[in-house]
């Protein structure tokens, strides 16, 4: 018997390759996503990728101008990301966008972060997390704070890496 006793509250649970790598893009992502509601109150597109060594880094468009429509701004980065994928430059990737929901979270919430994570295995997740915006009035005398709603994971299809594939395996033709 042990004289010590462990009092982790969270223990270690083992996770299978794909399950971590989502993890690690997901926390970037929200990590991100908190900082930017916070500081600004509203939240554009923006991705994170991972590449062959497991770094993960903030993806960013070589534009002159970004797009005010938020919609064009995730096509681009889309289009962006695809082509990296295509040059084998990243092996996963977290894609965000700010969504209106259709019906209020069961917290209440209306407004939410939705990630699209995806890896070259084929691992595609979609993850929606609900959130709230509290304080920031009066002429930012109240500080804004971000209080974030329980998260729904989706499994389903992976998108972009079965596209670049595809476009990779046509232009071998």
């Amino acid at each position: 018997m042990s004289l010590f006793r462990s009092h982790d509250p969270f223990p270690v649970v083992e996770q299978a390759p794909d399950q971590r790598r989502a993890t690690q893009l997901l926390n970037a992502a929200m990590t991100y996503a908190h900082l930017i509601l916070r500081r600004y109150g509203e939240l554009a597109p923006f991705a994170f990728a991972m590449d062959a060594e497991g770094q993960i880094a903030r993806e960013t468009i070589e534009i002159p101008r970004l797009p005010r429509d938020p919609e064009h701004q995730y096509k681009l980065l889309t289009e962006h990301i695809v082509e990296r994928i295509r040059r084998g430059a990243i092996q996963g990737v977290a894609i965000a966008a700010n969504v209106r929901l259709a019906a209020p979270s069961q917290e209440g919430y209306a407004d939410a972060v939705v990630l699209t994570i995806e890896q070259q295995s084929g691992h595609a997740l979609q993850v929606t997390v609900p959130y709230r915006i509290y304080g920031g009035q009066l002429f930012h005398l109240l500080p804004r704070r971000v209080a974030l709603g329980q998260h729904v994971v989706e499994e389903g299809p992976g998108r972009l890496f079965h596209s670049s594939l595809r476009e990779r395996a046509s232009e071998n033709s």
